[in-house]
This record gives structure tokens, C-alpha cells and sequence, in this order.
């Protein structure tokens, strides 16, 4: 909640220049064409738990209910957890390189849960008949015992299940899964029967209970997915006004037609996201139910298969399940997924926010801590604006070098403030001055540290990302503050408090800003100048409480405008004095 209200204090300016902007550059608006109905015969995949009780449950623990059921084992570099033989669910599923918090004692994150813990969380797929087929046969559905090929998925290998119906029908399911977060999943359909049949696949993720989220306006979490080429994001509660299952009205999102694209659910840092093949057609679809309990669902079927006697017919996709890493993510986007590296919220800003976290993991690549990373993106920040910067540094000392003759024309026109204005104004045309141009950095910077503050928040990559000494995780405020005697004495600080729990690094920065300050020249009104000598102070306060990163990249902007102003005012116009 403090970071809110500090983001709401410290975006005040950058608010005015969204509006502007949006107003110079409106973005284009999409008209909502209309969307092809879904073929009456295939249902929607949503109607296959139609029928499932999930009201009062046993909760129990996501070990206790894996330890009873018959699984196949996951062990990969980045995931452990397992598929259950009942139903084929994957339900399972912990993510090896992450925990929960910055302690490597802690637990693990879980991704994945079974249902009869508090928060399911599962893939499901199958297979389903045609509505009109009047050839009814024995499909394998949720209470389905899979045989499987191998007691172990790893990377790099495969597994297979399969079960016959009585119909002398062999279903097949294949998992295959890489070193990160992509498994590659194939329907298979052996007719050994006598009789030919029509089915569809359909796959599906499902969300039981509404997750818990940040609830952060700048952060989104829920619903994302790239149907028709355009990428859709919609909370929990979008899905459950507009694609509530007991409605027979729905939004037009809730059911929609693709080509290839993906659908799951985000959180800030996880996602889990259906990829069929890209170049089927699917029908896409979201869905709110509640049978007992919510649950959120985002699923697609496929084409109809005539599936013949004696034939094999074969179905591909892909899930993802993991870690919202962007050299991970471009690498799946570079091998065929589209714009998954959209799957970050790059928000408004992500002209800047996609470059400026590509830099930070490029410098990373190179000297190994994105503390680092951070202070080397300033260095080149502040190289790009030098031209911008040395023009108002110039244009400052100028005015600083007025000051005496300033204060005259105060003095000379004490009651006539017009005519001092006038007087101002001629003497800065004379000398080539200009009192706004100190602003114009600033302004410039505003973007580029709501931008850098957006990539803190969102990218995995800053997630308990340390620096040095007491900074152990750049994404989280400076732990050491001033009502701990800066972790000398150790105690749990109301949140009441936490404004003025000012840390180490947020203290230098306002002392470099004040010392930067103290390198211009004060305004000529003294209600402007009063104002300007809080800002050090003010800052100070709005920062403690924002990672510890955007201090860094703050404090180190400004040490190099301190370099940069003392160079101009001592180098450069001391010569053309």
C-alpha cells in the first residue's frame, strides 16, 4: 500500500505527459468486427466439467494428495512435480530456481496444484464427439487410469499414456518438455475398431478460487492471450461478468476464432499458456463458472478429425509453464511462438520499457549483477542526453552568473513587478539565458524513470536480484532503515511507519540531489526557491519506499550531474569569462 501512495506522489508529472502524449499521438482504434460464430456441433471445452461437484471439499495438502494418486515423475533443470494417471492431468508442477522468499532455506515457487488443495491450479486435454454423431463410443474423460511408458519425464525424453475404450480404440497422449518451461504435448487416435467416428481435441487451463493478486493499476494479472493476432488481457472479474458459464449472453471476447496465438492465465512474474500448432484454426474460448466454488477457464478446441478404421490421426500443441523470463521467452517467440515476449506487461511505455530491460539483461550478460547493469544503463542514458543536458547545464551557470544583476532589478523595482519581469526578460535575451531550461532534463528523465520503474516491477529478471552489501534483492526497498539503527536493532515495523523507515541508499540519493542543487541557481521567486530546497528532502521520502534499484539508477543519475555540471561551469565557461 505505501508503494502505491509513493507512486501516486512520485508519477504526478508523468500523468500530464501520458495525456499529452495520447493527445499528440492517438493510438488507432480497432473496431470490434464481428466474430464467426462457433460451429452448433462442437461444443464449447468448457462443458466437460459441466457435470464435476466442487463444492465443500476436503482441502488438503498439495503432498498429501500427490503421495495417493499414481503419477509420472517431472525432473527437469527448472521443474519438478508430476502428471497424474487419473485423468492425464497435469497438476503438478514447482518451479526449481525460485522461491517463495529471499531466503534459500524457503519453499520453492509451486505453479501447479491438484484439485483438493485450496488453490487448483491444472492443465487438462482430451478428446470429444460430435454432438449430432449417432455413433456414441467411450472417450477417455477425467476418471480415465492411464498406462504410461516411463515412470520419469525428463528433458530431453518422452513419455507416453494411452487406454483403449471398448471399442478396440487407442487413445495416446505424448509429453515431451525442454530444459526451461515448454512442453510439447501430442494427441494420438489408433481406430482398431469397426466403425469410423468423428472427434475434436480440446484443451484447457483451469483456475479454481480467485487467485491472490497484487491488485496493482500498473501491473496486469489474469486472462492474457494473442487470438487473431491482437493481444487480449483481462482480469478475474472481467471473466466473471462477461463469461459467467450460466450466462447465455457473452461478451465477444469470451469465444473467438484463431489462427495459431496462445491463451492462459499471467500472474506478475508465472504464466501458463496454451500454444497450439500455428497454423491450425482453433476456437478459442474463456469461461467463469461456479459450481460450489469459482473457477476461471481458458481453453480451445480443434478441428474435427474423421477418424477412419485402421487409421492414426495426430494432434500437436504446446504448454508453457514457468517463469515469465524474457531471454526465454524471445527465444520461443524466435522459434515460432509470436509476440510471447509480450506476455511481460510492457505497459504504456513500452517503446521504452522492452529497450531499457533488453539493456539491463544485455549489461548483465557481461558484468554479472544487475546493480551493475543498472549503473551502466545511467552511464549511457546520461551519454545520449549530454547534448540535451550540457545546453541546460550551460544555460543554468549562465543564470547563475546573473544572480547579481538579478537581485538589482529586484531591488531597482520593488513595486512594479511587471516592469521587473520585462527588465528579466531583456536581460536573459541579452546574455543567451534561459530560467526554464533546467526543467527539460528533468522532464526528459520523467519517462525513462517510470520505464525503468515498470521493468523493476515486472521482469523476473530483478526478482531477489542482489547487489553488494546489505542490498540483497534490487527489486525490494532498502532493507537497512533509519528506525532499525540501519539493522542494528532488528524489529517488525508497523506499516504505519514504514514511510519514514528511511534506508541507507534512498538518504544518499537525497544528499546527492541536494547537492546537485546547491550547483544551481536558486529561482528568482523566494516561494519557488523554498520549494525547490524540500525536493531533496521530499524525494528522499517518496524513494525510501521504491526498489532499491530505481535508487540506484536515481542516485547514480545524479553523481554524473554533478560531474557533468561542476566539468561545464569550471571547464567550459570559466574560459569565456
Amino acid at each position: 500500500m505505501n508503494e502505491q501512495k509513493n507512486l501516486f506522489l512520485a508519477i504526478g508529472i508523468s500523468i500530464a505527459i501520458i495525456v499529452v502524449f495520447q493527445f499528440l499521438f492517438p493510438q488507432p482504434q480497432v473496431a470490434n468486427k464481428p466474430i464467426n460464430k462457433i460451429e452448433e456441433q462442437i461444443e464449447p471445452v468448457t462443458s466437460i466439467d459441466d457435470n464435476q461437484n466442487l463444492s465443500n471439499p476436503t482441502i488438503q495438502t498439495k503432498e498429501q494428495i500427490v503421495s495417493g494418486t499414481n503419477r509420472v515423475i517431472i525432473n527437469t533443470p527448472s521443474l519438478s512435480g508430476s502428471i497424474n494417471l487419473k485423468g492425464a492431468l497435469l497438476d503438478d508442477l514447482t518451479l526449481l530456481k525460485y522461491n517463495e522468499i529471499l531466503n534459500d532455506n524457503s519453499k520453492k515457487i509451486s505453479l501447479f496444484s491438484p484439485d483438493g488443495t485450496a488453490n487448483p491450479y491444472y492443465f487438462e486435454l482430451g478428446w470429444k464427439q460430435l454432438s449430432n454423431d449417432s455413433k456414441k463410443i467411450d472417450l477417455p474423460n477425467l476418471e480415465t487410469e492411464w498406462k504410461t511408458s516411463d515412470s520419469e519425464l525428463r528433458n530431453g525424453s518422452s513419455i507416453t499414456l494411452s487406454w483403449t475404450n471398448n471399442q478396440n480404440i487407442n487413445f495416446k497422449i505424448i509429453y515431451e518438455i525442454d530444459e526451461n518451461y515448454l512442453f510439447n504435448i501430442t494427441q494420438i487416435v489408433e481406430n482398431n475398431g469397426n466403425t469410423s467416428v468423428g472427434l475434436f481435441p480440446y484443451r484447457l487451463i483451469k483456475r479454481i478460487n480467485l487467485p491472490d493478486t497484487i491488485n496493482f493499476f500498473i501491473l496486469h494479472e489474469g486472462l492474457i492471450s494473442l487470438v487473431d493476432d491482437k493481444l487480449l488481457e483481462k482480469n478475474y472479474d472481467d471473466l466473471l461478468d462477461d463469461c459467467s458459464s450460466a450466462s447465455k449472453q457473452k461478451k465477444l471476447f469470451c469465444d473467438q476464432k484463431s489462427t495459431g496465438g496462445w491463451l492462459g492465465f499471467t500472474d506478475k512474474y508465472w504464466m501458463a499458456t496454451l500454444v497450439p500448432n500455428q497454423t491450425e484454426s482453433i476456437s478459442a474460448n474463456f469461461r467463469h463458472g461456479n459450481n460450489g466454488r469459482d473457477n476461471f477457464r481458458v481453453g480451445y478446441v480443434g478441428k474435427v478429425f474423421n477418424i477412419s478404421v485402421g487409421s492414426i490421426n495426430s494432434y500437436d500443441g504446446k504448454l508453457f509453464a514457468g517463469a515469465k523470463n524474457l531471454s526465454i521467452l524471445s527465444e520461443y517467440k524466435n522459434n515460432g511462438i509470436p509476440k510471447f515476449t509480450d506476455a511481460i506487461d510492457w505497459g504504456w511505455f513500452s517503446f521504452l520499457t522492452k529497450p531499457i530491460s533488453y539493456a539491463l539483461n544485455w549489461f548483465y550478460k557481461y558484468v554479472g549483477n544487475f546493480g551493475l547493469a543498472i549503473i551502466a544503463f545511467t552511464i549511457i542514458m546520461r551519454l545520449i542526453l549530454f547534448p540535451l543536458a550540457q545546453t541546460s547545464f550551460k544555460s543554468m551557470a549562465k543564470m547563475k552568473k546573473l544572480q547579481p544583476e538579478m537581485q538589482r532589478l529586484k531591488e531597482t523595482y520593488p513595486n512594479d513587478r511587471q516592469k521587473m519581469q520585462q527588465e528579466l526578460m531583456a536581460l536573459y535575451k541579452k546574455e543567451g539565458a534561459n530560467p526554464v531550461a533546467g526543467c527539460l532534463p528533468i522532464v526528459v528523465q520523467i519517462p525513462i524513470f517510470f520505464s525503468l520503474y515498470k521493468v523493476l516491477f515486472v521482469t523476473i529478471e530483478m526478482y531477489h536480484a542482489p547487489f553488494y552489501g546489505w542490498i540483497h534483492d534490487l527489486s525490494a526497498p532498502d532493507p537497512l532503515g533509519i528506525l532499525t539503527i540501519f539493522g542494528l536493532i532488528p524489529w517488525n515495523i508497523p506499516d504505519f511507519l514504514l514511510l519514514v523507515n528511511i534506508g541507507i541508499l534512498p538518504i544518499f540519493m537525497g544528499f546527492t540531489m541536494w547537492l546537485q542543487q546547491k550547483l544551481n541557481p536558486a529561482p528568482a521567486d523566494p516561494t519557488q526557491a523554498k520549494i525547490f530546497a524540500l525536493l531533496p528532502f521530499v524525494f528522499t521520502f517518496i524513494l525510501a519506499g521504491f526498489a532499491a534499484g530505481l535508487v540506484l539508477y536515481w542516485s547514480v543519475n545524479n553523481i554524473l550531474s554533478i560531474a557533468q555540471q561542476w566539468f561545464i561551469q569550471r571547464k567550459i565557461l570559466a574560459k569565456n569569462d
